[in-house]
C-alpha cells in the first residue's frame, strides 16, 4: 500500500501549518521511526503500547494475534521535521456502538492500553488538526473507536475539547478502573498508611515466610541499563507454573518469544526497560517487566517461582516496587499496573485510573447510528431487569 499524505484545507492550517499523514505500516522508514520515538518521549500521556519499540516487533512477529497491519495516522509539524500526534488504527466494518465503517485502534494480543501520542507543546493544535481531517474523511469512515483509553487526565480533556470543536461525539460503550501508582502520592510509610491492620499482618506473615527460604533482597534494573540476564531471568520465571503448563507464556511460542526479546532490546537501548526483581540468596523469586513511555511506566508482565509460592513473592515484589518507586523513579508521574479486573495487584496498589471504551462519531449519520445503538443497549438492560 502506498503512502498517502493528505493535507487539510488552507483555512484549517492557517494557525498551525500542520498536516495529517496516512501511512501504511509497511512504509515506516528508520527516519519516520526516529520521529515517532521523539514524539513518544514528549507526549502528553505516555503509552508504551504505541511506542515504536512495541509496535514494530509486534507487527513483525505476532501476525496471528491481530486482524490487520496497523494504519498509521500522524500529524506532522508545519515544516515536516517532527510528528506532533500519532495513532495506530485498523478499518472496522461495524462494532457494538457503530454498525458502519469506521476506524478503531489497532491492538495485538499484548496491547494493554489505548489512545494517542500527542506532543506536549502543540497538543491542542495537533488534535484539532486530526479531528478536522477526520470530519473531512466522512465518506470513508463514520468515526474513530478506542478500547481502554484513559478517561481522566490531561489527554482525555484535550481529546474531548478537540472532538467538541469539530462536532465529533463520544459514545461510551463501557468503562472500568485499573490499579496505578501516582508516584508523587506514595507515602513514606506505605504499610502503615495504605493498608488495614489485617492486611499488614498478612503482608508481614508473607515476608516472614519468604525469609525462611533465605536472605530476601530487591533489585531494580533499567535506570542505568538492563542486563541481558535480567531479561532472560524474567522470561524463565514467566514460563514457570500455570502459564507454562497452559502454553500461554512468552517462551511457549517462537513468535511471542522473538517479539519479547526484540521489544526488550529496543526499550533497553533507550533505557526505557525497567525490570524489578525479588531475590532470595541471589536466586530470582519474582520479576516484573516494565516499560517507560514519556513520564509514565507500564507493567507488561510478571512472573514468579512456584517454589517460593507460600511466601507470595509476586505480591511482595509489587509491594517492594511501590515502596521504592519514588526513590528510584522520581521523574515518573504514574505507574500503570496494566492488570486485569480482580488482579491481586489491586490489593497492593490502592490507587485507580478510569479507562473508557467507545467511539467518537465524525459524521451526522454515524452519530445517529451510535445514538440508536446506545438507546437499544439501554432498552435491553431495562428489559433484562424487568
Amino acid at each position: 500500500m502506498a503512502t498517502l499524505m493528505t493535507e487539510i484545507s488552507p483555512d484549517q492550517t492557517a494557525t498551525s501549518g500542520q498536516r495529517v499523514v496516512e501511512l501504511s505500516f509497511d512504509d515506516v522508514t528508520p527516519e519516520f521511526a526516529l520521529k515517532w520515538a521523539r514524539l513518544e518521549a514528549n507526549s502528553v500521556e505516555g503509552n508504551a503500547f504505541l511506542s515504536p519499540h512495541f509496535a514494530i516487533p509486534a507487527v513483525t512477529h505476532l501476525a496471528g494475534s491481530y486482524d490487520q497491519k496497523p494504519l498509521i495516522l500522524a500529524v506532522e509539524s508545519g515544516d515536516g521535521a517532527e510528528l506532533v500526534a500519532l495513532g495506530l488504527f485498523e478499518v472496522a466494518r461495524n462494532s457494538r456502538l457503530l454498525p458502519m465503517t469506521h476506524l478503531r485502534s489497532w491492538r495485538c494480543e499484548h496491547t494493554l492500553f489505548d489512545g494517542l501520542l500527542v506532543d506536549k507543546q502543540t497538543a491542542t493544535a495537533a488534535l484539532d488538526t486530526l479531528f478536522d481531517w477526520l470530519i473531512q474523511q466522512g465518506h470513508r469512515w463514520q468515526g474513530i473507536a478506542f478500547t481502554d483509553r484513559s478517561a481522566d487526565g490531561e489527554l482525555n480533556d484535550l481529546l474531548e475539547n478537540a472532538a467538541g470543536n469539530s462536532n465529533a461525539t463520544w459514545f461510551e460503550d463501557w468503562s472500568r478502573e485499573r490499579a496505578v501508582i501516582p508516584v508523587a502520592k506514595v507515602p513514606d510509610d506505605c504499610l502503615q498508611t495504605l493498608y488495614s491492620k489485617s492486611r499488614r499482618r498478612t503482608l508481614k506473615r508473607n515476608a516472614k515466610q519468604l525469609a525462611t527460604f533465605g536472605e530476601v533482597s530487591y533489585s531494580l534494573a533499567g535506570t542505568s541499563g538492563t542486563r541481558h540476564q535480567d531479561v532472560e531471568g524474567f522470561l524463565k520465571l514467566e514460563a514457570m507454573g500455570w502459564k507454562g503448563e497452559a502454553g500461554t507464556a512468552l517462551l511457549s511460542s517462537p513468535g511471542h518469544e522473538k517479539f519479547c526479546r526484540e521489544m526488550a532490546a529496543r526499550f533497553a537501548t533507550d533505557k526505557q526497560l525497567i525490570i524489578y526483581q525479588l531475590l532470595i540468596d541471589d536466586v530470582t523469586a519474582a520479576s516484573a517487566f516494565n516499560m517507560r513511555s514519556a513520564d509514565d511506566v507500564f507493567c507488561f508482565k510478571i512472573g514468579w517461582n512456584p517454589e517460593f509460592a507460600s511466601g507470595s513473592p509476586g505480591i511482595l515484589n509489587e509491594l517492594g516496587f511501590l515502596q521504592t518507586c519514588r526513590e528510584y523513579l522520581p521523574d515518573i508521574c504514574m505507574v500503570d499496573s496494566c492488570s486485569k479486573p480482580g488482579s491481586y495487584v489491586e490489593d497492593v496498589w490502592p490507587w485507580k485510573r478510569r479507562l473508557t471504551t467507545g467511539v467518537f462519531t465524525t459524521t451526522r449519520t454515524g452519530t445517529l447510528a451510535a445514538n440508536a445503538m446506545t438507546q437499544l443497549k439501554r432498552l435491553k438492560r431495562m428489559l433484562k431487569k424487568a
